[in-house]
């Protein structure tokens, strides 16, 4: 049995609907970890007088910028 043109499009059309989530997905989780990063970086910068301030000691700061990026 023979697959008609338009059920090809369909399918073909499916797969590249997935494929678009997909890139779309990964790209949000990229994305997401380069703003932990930055927002690590930034934290790191702050001096003990600036955490006191936002109720963070500099071993809180110590531990969360120690941790692996995709945490």
């Amino acid at each position: 049995m023979q697959t008609s043109p338009a059920v090809k499009r369909t399918q073909a059309g499916l797969c590249r609907s997935r494929f678009r989530r997909s890139v779309s997905t990964l790209l949000r989780f990229i994305l997401r970890l380069e703003a932990r990063r930055r927002q690590r970086l930034h934290l790191s910068e702050l001096d003990d007088h600036l955490l006191a301030d936002i109720g963070l000691r500099p071993e809180d700061v110590r531990r969360e910028c120690t941790r692996p990026f995709w945490r």
